[in-house]
């Protein structure tokens, strides 16, 4: 947001701190941890940086079997391998969705939720409908 509200592109950014713009990028989606990086980028925006930490969802067989199978319901529906569906739905957040939403997709019928996961994916830039 402070990038943005200076009026400077990731590319700016990144040519003041001497890193590419993919790794500016990173930083602001989140998955960029390190720490020297995100402290560089927050000197040259003036801001401090802020670490939230939380808690690690732990894995649990259930929620990845329920996707397994939304995945392969999903391919079927779209006419595609289970591994383009999968490529598919992890681009375009849809196996995110899933798994952030699970407590309420899982009471739905498969078809539901592929409908879900296609809108979803949609949102998101994918193109199958």
């Amino acid at each position: 947001m402070r990038r943005k509200s200076k009026g400077m592109t990731q590319d700016e950014v990144g040519s003041i701190i001497g890193l590419q713009k993919s790794i500016v990028s990173k930083v602001e989606t989140g998955s960029c941890l390190n720490f020297n990086t995100i402290t560089r980028i927050a000197n040259a925006l003036e801001v401090e940086p802020i670490v939230e930490l939380k808690p690690v969802k732990k894995a649990d067989k259930t929620i990845i079997e329920y996707v397994m199978t939304a995945i392969i319901e999903f391919a079927k529906s779209h006419d595609l391998t289970i591994r383009e569906a999968s490529n598919y739905l992890n681009r375009f957040r849809g196996i995110e969705f899933l798994t952030e939403f699970y407590d309420v997709e899982h009471t739905l019928s498969f078809n539901d939720c592929v409908n879900d996961l296609t809108i979803v994916c949609q949102n998101n830039g994918g193109e199958i409908k």
